[in-house]
């Protein structure tokens, strides 16, 4: 079964990344947070399940890995939810995505949140 949606990428890594792919559809790319979270990839079908989700790291050049792949350290689950039509895609420092469905516009994440401000990286 599919799903449709309008993704919204959420970015907590402490540099930007790109070509984010789930299953090898998408293509997203995001700032580091706090620029992280405003740009919309609308109508993008995908089946639910478990999720391969992989991107490249960014960054200045010379930095350290730019340009690798990077895989999740986990395999997220896509559900659908009644009168879902967001899709908030959230990768977290620890190599792990969240994968979370909305009714309205997808905001940072409450993990999100609570890590960056960990991090001294919170919108304050």
């Amino acid at each position: 079964m599919k799903a449709n949606f309008d993704v919204v990428l959420f970015n907590y890594l402490n540099r930007p990344i790109f070509e984010l792919l789930i299953d090898e559809t998408i293509d997203g790319s995001s700032d580091k947070y706090p620029g992280t979270g405003s740009g919309v990839m609308m109508g993008i079908s995908l089946a639910l399940g478990a999720k391969k989700v992989t991107w490249r790291l960014s960054g200045p050049p010379g930095m350290k890995n730019n340009g690798d792949t990077v895989t999740s350290k986990n395999s997220p689950e896509l559900v659908s939810i009644r009168g879902g039509k967001y899709l908030g895609i959230h990768v977290y420092p620890d190599y792990t995505v969240e994968l979370i469905p909305s009714v309205g516009f997808p905001q940072v994440s409450e993990r999100g949140q609570l890590e960056m401000a960990e991090a001294g990286r919170d919108h304050g």
